[in-house]
């Protein structure tokens, strides 16, 4: 099979080429060159049309792993346009070209379309949903191990000697490791009768963000001092952190704000095989 991934040199996007580059051949479309593993890079601005694009044989599905980060943009509003664009253009490829199979990367934790990443997110599902294509919409929660952004983030948060408590004591978060959100890519990839379905991706372990850096923390419990939230989402989001833009910032403080057990839609396409509790924090099988 030969598949046409957007944003293949992404966190997920990587994923998935080297968990599958063995069986299928991946041609990455994006504006920078990123994974460089099994992967044929094709540098293309996606905010224009790819009909131009051409390949020595037809594409068979489509992968959209974009992600939608307002701090490539010097908007909200602009990031907004590029994102929807880039979705827009490649379901107009899919179209012209006769490629039946589109799956796409949401999010889990929205609860409410509050600004403008919210509304980028809902406005591209509709458009997948209505494209006529056959989809899978899959929207993972917080995702941990294999060298994660959030374990470069908590590693950076317990290296100070107390933390501000930025997150609600009372919302709970679903981990899932980043092997059980590419093997529902494989299951996709093998059976038919999953899709036109939006998938929720969550790990098997609910807890509190105070409990998730508990567990990773490896000399003694941490200290968390509770402060206005706003004075702690303020020094939170005014760390420096080697290797943790600040979009990951602001994605993780929204993560530990919302609550996955308000955001289930449709059961995950395989059991995860990752418990955060059991096995522990981001390392392997």
């Amino acid at each position: 099979m030969l598949i046409l991934i957007a944003g293949g040199g992404g966190y997920v996007g990587r994923g998935i080429t080297q968990r599958f580059c063995a069986e299928h051949d991946f041609i990455n479309v994006s504006k920078t060159r990123g994974s460089e593993f099994a992967v044929n890079n094709a540098l293309v601005d996606l905010e224009r049309s790819l009909n131009f694009l051409r390949f020595d044989r037809p594409i068979d599905m489509i992968i959209n792993c974009v992600e939608c980060h307002p701090d490539n943009f010097e908007s909200g509003e602009r990031m907004k346009r590029a994102y929807v664009a880039s979705a827009r253009h490649l379901i107009e490829y899919a179209e012209d070209f006769g490629v039946k199979k589109f799956i796409h990367f949401s999010v889990n934790h929205i609860n409410t379309v509050e600004n403008d990443y919210q509304q980028a997110k809902f406005v591209v599902e509709g458009l997948v949903k209505s494209s006529g294509l056959q989809y899978i919409i899959f929207k993972p929660t917080i995702i941990f191990g294999e060298n994660s952004p959030l374990d470069y983030l908590i590693d950076s948060l317990l290296a100070k000697t107390a933390l501000f408590k930025f997150w609600k004591d009372d919302a709970r978060i679903a981990p899932i490791h980043i092997f059980d959100v590419v093997s529902n890519v494989g299951y996709a990839l093998k059976n038919d009768e999953c899709w036109n379905n939006t998938y929720a991706l969550y790990g098997p372990d609910m807890m509190g963000f105070e409990e998730i850096l508990t567990r990773r923390a490896r000399f003694g419990r941490p200290r968390f001092l509770s402060v206005p939230m706003a004075m702690a989402r303020r020094s939170f989001l005014n760390l420096k952190n080697a290797g943790s833009p600040p979009r990951h910032l602001r994605l993780l403080l929204d993560w530990v704000n919302t609550d996955d057990r308000l955001n289930r839609s449709r059961e995950p396409l395989v059991e995860p095989q990752f418990s955060y509790k059991r096995r522990g924090y981001g390392y392997g099988l």
